[in-house]
Protein backbone atom coordinates (compact mmCIF):
# COMPACT_ATOMS: atom_id res chain seq x y z
CA UNK A 1 0.00 0.00 0.00
CA UNK A 2 2.44 2.82 0.91
CA UNK A 3 4.83 1.50 -2.39
CA UNK A 4 1.66 2.24 -4.41
CA UNK A 5 0.87 5.87 -2.83
CA UNK A 6 4.55 6.89 -3.60
CA UNK A 7 4.23 5.73 -7.30
CA UNK A 8 1.07 7.65 -7.75
CA UNK A 9 2.43 10.70 -5.80
CA UNK A 10 5.51 10.46 -7.86
CA UNK A 11 2.80 10.42 -11.07
CA UNK A 12 1.18 13.38 -9.82
CA UNK A 13 4.45 15.20 -9.45
CA UNK A 14 5.57 14.23 -13.02
CA UNK A 15 2.50 15.35 -14.72
CA UNK A 16 2.61 18.49 -13.11
CA UNK A 17 5.87 18.94 -14.34
CA UNK A 18 5.05 18.14 -17.78
CA UNK A 19 2.16 20.70 -17.19
CA UNK A 20 4.75 23.74 -16.33
CA UNK A 21 6.74 22.79 -19.11
CA UNK A 22 4.57 22.74 -21.62
CA UNK A 23 2.80 26.22 -20.70
CA UNK A 24 6.61 27.63 -20.41
CA UNK A 25 7.15 26.31 -23.63
CA UNK A 26 3.62 27.87 -25.32
CA UNK A 27 4.42 31.43 -23.28
CA UNK A 28 8.02 31.16 -25.30
CA UNK A 29 6.09 30.56 -28.61
CA UNK A 30 3.46 33.34 -28.05
CA UNK A 31 6.14 35.94 -26.96
CA UNK A 32 8.81 34.93 -29.81
CA UNK A 33 5.71 35.32 -32.32
CA UNK A 34 4.42 38.25 -31.00
CA UNK A 35 8.26 39.58 -31.31
CA UNK A 36 8.26 38.49 -34.80
CA UNK A 37 4.62 40.37 -35.52
CA UNK A 38 6.12 43.60 -33.62
CA UNK A 39 9.60 43.19 -35.84
CA UNK A 40 7.45 43.14 -38.98
CA UNK A 41 5.30 45.70 -37.93
CA UNK A 42 8.02 47.81 -36.84
CA UNK A 43 10.26 47.42 -40.37
CA UNK A 44 6.77 48.42 -42.15
CA UNK A 45 6.81 51.70 -40.50
CA UNK A 46 10.27 52.12 -40.72
CA UNK A 47 9.59 51.60 -44.18
CA UNK A 48 6.90 54.20 -44.84
CA UNK A 49 8.57 56.85 -43.11
CA UNK A 50 11.33 56.63 -45.29
CA UNK A 51 9.61 56.85 -48.23
CA UNK A 52 7.40 59.37 -46.33
CA UNK A 53 10.65 61.54 -45.93
CA UNK A 54 12.06 61.11 -49.09
CA UNK A 55 8.75 62.36 -51.02
CA UNK A 56 9.11 65.39 -48.99
CA UNK A 57 12.28 66.31 -50.18
CA UNK A 58 11.70 65.41 -53.65
CA UNK A 59 8.92 67.89 -53.34
CA UNK A 60 11.10 70.84 -52.45
CA UNK A 61 13.97 69.70 -54.69
CA UNK A 62 11.38 70.10 -57.45
CA UNK A 63 10.30 73.21 -56.08
CA UNK A 64 13.85 74.57 -56.43
CA UNK A 65 14.06 73.28 -59.99
CA UNK A 66 16.51 70.79 -58.88
CA UNK A 67 14.60 67.85 -60.70
CA UNK A 68 17.73 65.52 -61.53
CA UNK A 69 18.31 65.72 -57.67
CA UNK A 70 14.41 64.81 -56.51
CA UNK A 71 15.16 62.33 -59.49
CA UNK A 72 17.98 60.94 -57.39
CA UNK A 73 16.60 60.92 -54.10
CA UNK A 74 13.66 58.76 -54.95
CA UNK A 75 15.65 55.78 -57.14
CA UNK A 76 17.57 55.78 -53.52
CA UNK A 77 14.83 54.35 -52.05
CA UNK A 78 15.19 50.34 -51.33
CA UNK A 79 11.22 50.45 -51.21
CA UNK A 80 8.44 52.33 -53.23
CA UNK A 81 4.90 53.27 -51.67
CA UNK A 82 2.64 54.51 -54.13
CA UNK A 83 3.20 58.30 -54.06
CA UNK A 84 7.34 57.84 -54.68
CA UNK A 85 6.50 55.67 -57.34
CA UNK A 86 4.51 57.23 -59.06
CA UNK A 87 6.47 60.92 -58.38
CA UNK A 88 9.63 59.40 -60.06
CA UNK A 89 7.49 58.09 -63.19
CA UNK A 90 6.42 61.51 -63.41
CA UNK A 91 10.46 63.03 -63.03
CA UNK A 92 11.59 60.51 -65.55
CA UNK A 93 9.16 61.91 -68.36
CA UNK A 94 9.70 65.33 -67.22
CA UNK A 95 13.29 64.88 -67.87
CA UNK A 96 12.71 63.27 -71.05
CA UNK A 97 10.74 66.11 -71.88
CA UNK A 98 12.96 68.71 -71.13
CA UNK A 99 16.13 67.12 -73.01
CA UNK A 100 13.57 66.84 -76.10
CA UNK A 101 13.02 70.69 -75.72
CA UNK A 102 17.00 71.49 -75.59
CA UNK A 103 17.53 69.85 -78.61
CA UNK A 104 14.90 71.42 -80.59
CA UNK A 105 12.07 68.47 -80.82
CA UNK A 106 9.03 69.69 -79.47
CA UNK A 107 6.60 67.05 -80.45
CA UNK A 108 8.46 64.55 -77.99
CA UNK A 109 8.68 66.82 -75.77
CA UNK A 110 4.84 67.86 -75.61
CA UNK A 111 4.46 63.84 -75.40
CA UNK A 112 6.67 63.06 -72.39
CA UNK A 113 4.49 65.53 -70.75
CA UNK A 114 1.17 63.84 -71.26
CA UNK A 115 -0.66 61.73 -68.41
CA UNK A 116 0.78 63.02 -65.09
CA UNK A 117 0.80 60.01 -62.52
CA UNK A 118 1.36 61.58 -59.12
CA UNK A 119 -0.81 64.00 -56.94
CA UNK A 120 2.03 66.70 -56.74
CA UNK A 121 1.23 70.20 -56.91
CA UNK A 122 5.06 70.72 -57.78
CA UNK A 123 5.28 68.36 -60.33
CA UNK A 124 2.41 69.43 -61.95
CA UNK A 125 3.54 73.59 -61.61
CA UNK A 126 6.58 71.99 -63.21
CA UNK A 127 5.18 69.90 -66.04
CA UNK A 128 2.58 73.25 -66.72
CA UNK A 129 5.88 75.48 -66.90
CA UNK A 130 7.56 73.51 -69.39
CA UNK A 131 4.36 72.73 -71.98
CA UNK A 132 4.10 76.24 -71.80
CA UNK A 133 7.45 76.82 -73.38
CA UNK A 134 7.08 73.81 -75.56
CA UNK A 135 4.00 75.58 -77.18
CA UNK A 136 5.00 78.60 -77.10
CA UNK A 137 8.46 77.13 -79.43
CA UNK A 138 6.28 74.81 -81.34
CA UNK A 139 4.28 78.46 -82.45
CA UNK A 140 6.97 80.51 -82.89
CA UNK A 141 8.71 77.70 -85.60
CA UNK A 142 5.31 76.95 -87.27
CA UNK A 143 5.17 80.80 -88.02
CA UNK A 144 9.36 80.40 -89.40
CA UNK A 145 8.27 77.71 -91.69
CA UNK A 146 5.42 79.29 -92.85
CA UNK A 147 7.26 82.70 -93.43
CA UNK A 148 9.76 80.77 -95.01
CA UNK A 149 7.73 78.72 -97.34
CA UNK A 150 5.79 81.88 -97.94
CA UNK A 151 9.05 84.12 -99.31
CA UNK A 152 9.95 80.76 -101.43
CA UNK A 153 6.28 81.04 -102.77
CA UNK A 154 6.74 85.01 -103.37
CA UNK A 155 10.48 84.14 -105.21
CA UNK A 156 9.08 81.39 -107.57
CA UNK A 157 6.08 83.55 -108.45
CA UNK A 158 8.64 86.80 -109.15
CA UNK A 159 10.87 84.52 -110.93
CA UNK A 160 8.26 83.20 -112.94
CA UNK A 161 6.41 86.07 -114.02
CA UNK A 162 9.84 87.33 -114.91
CA UNK A 163 9.99 84.80 -117.23
CA UNK A 164 6.74 85.36 -118.51
CA UNK A 165 7.59 88.64 -119.47
CA UNK A 166 11.03 88.25 -120.57
CA UNK A 167 9.50 85.29 -123.04
CA UNK A 168 6.31 87.64 -124.20
CA UNK A 169 8.85 90.35 -124.88
CA UNK A 170 10.44 90.42 -128.54
CA UNK A 171 13.87 91.37 -129.42
CA UNK A 172 12.39 94.29 -131.05
CA UNK A 173 10.73 96.38 -128.60
CA UNK A 174 14.41 95.51 -126.65
CA UNK A 175 16.04 97.03 -129.27
CA UNK A 176 13.58 100.16 -129.38
CA UNK A 177 14.30 100.28 -125.81
CA UNK A 178 17.84 100.55 -125.69
CA UNK A 179 18.23 102.95 -128.46
CA UNK A 180 15.89 105.26 -127.38
CA UNK A 181 18.21 105.45 -123.93
CA UNK A 182 21.34 104.90 -125.65
CA UNK A 183 21.90 101.76 -123.86
CA UNK A 184 24.61 99.99 -126.24
CA UNK A 185 25.78 96.72 -125.80
CA UNK A 186 29.00 97.89 -126.50
CA UNK A 187 28.95 100.03 -123.48
CA UNK A 188 28.37 96.75 -120.85
CA UNK A 189 25.17 97.28 -120.60
CA UNK A 190 22.08 93.92 -119.88
CA UNK A 191 18.54 95.21 -120.41
CA UNK A 192 16.40 92.85 -118.43
CA UNK A 193 12.75 92.27 -119.50
CA UNK A 194 10.60 92.29 -116.09
CA UNK A 195 7.12 92.90 -116.56
CA UNK A 196 3.91 93.14 -118.80
CA UNK A 197 1.03 95.25 -118.91
CA UNK A 198 -0.69 95.87 -122.70
CA UNK A 199 2.14 97.72 -124.51
CA UNK A 200 4.03 98.91 -121.78
CA UNK A 201 6.73 96.83 -120.79
CA UNK A 202 9.25 97.01 -117.52
CA UNK A 203 12.92 96.61 -117.88
CA UNK A 204 15.79 96.39 -115.47
CA UNK A 205 19.15 97.96 -116.83
CA UNK A 206 22.53 97.04 -115.55
CA UNK A 207 25.98 98.03 -116.54
CA UNK A 208 28.80 95.37 -116.26
CA UNK A 209 32.08 96.93 -115.28
CA UNK A 210 35.52 96.87 -117.20
CA UNK A 211 36.44 93.41 -115.89
CA UNK A 212 32.57 91.97 -116.54
CA UNK A 213 32.86 91.16 -113.00
CA UNK A 214 29.86 93.26 -111.34
CA UNK A 215 26.65 94.32 -112.79
CA UNK A 216 25.44 97.48 -111.63
CA UNK A 217 21.95 98.29 -111.48
CA UNK A 218 21.79 101.38 -113.45
CA UNK A 219 17.36 101.57 -113.35
CA UNK A 220 13.97 99.95 -113.47
CA UNK A 221 12.46 101.92 -116.58
CA UNK A 222 8.60 101.24 -117.95
CA UNK A 223 8.56 101.94 -121.61
CA UNK A 224 5.53 101.92 -123.93
CA UNK A 225 6.30 100.73 -127.30
CA UNK A 226 3.48 102.11 -128.90
CA UNK A 227 4.12 105.51 -128.14
CA UNK A 228 7.64 105.39 -127.32
CA UNK A 229 7.59 106.76 -123.62
CA UNK A 230 9.69 105.70 -121.09
CA UNK A 231 9.76 106.79 -117.49
CA UNK A 232 12.29 105.55 -114.53
CA UNK A 233 10.47 104.05 -111.75
CA UNK A 234 13.56 103.34 -109.78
Amino acid sequence: MTTSKFFKKAMVGTAALATVIALAGCGKQSASSSDTTTAASSSSVSSESKASKVYRTANKLIKDHDYQGAYDQLNSLDKHNAQTEALANDLQSYLSAKKAYNNGDYDSASNNLKGQKSTSTAMRNAYADLQSKVSSAQGTSSSSSSQASAKSSSQSSSSAANQVASDATSDSVVTAFANKMGFSGAQGYQIMPTGKTGNVYKFEVRQNNSDNTVASLIGIYQYNSQTGAVTKIA
